[in-house]
């Protein structure tokens, strides 16, 4: 009887020791925050584009025209 209730034990000794280390698992904690700031990157560089693109279209490109044409019209 008393090699059934340590076997017992030991089996639920280590069930609990798997369970402890399969809840503290941290590997997959990198690979989530980096996919999280590669998106937060590729969006703000998205948004900083768009905005220098519609600032060059919209007041650069047609001031330097229009100088242009001035020194040579």
């Amino acid at each position: 009887m008393n090699k059934l209730t340590q076997t017992i034990r030991n089996k639920v000794n280590h069930l609990a020791i798997r369970a402890h280390m399969a809840l503290s698992n941290q590997r997959g904690d990198f690979y989530i925050s980096d996919a999280v700031k590669i998106i937060i990157a590729v969006v703000l560089g998205a948004l900083l584009l768009a905005a220098l693109t519609l600032i060059f279209n919209d007041t650069v490109i047609p001031r330097i025209t229009k100088e242009i044409e001035g020194l040579f019209g």
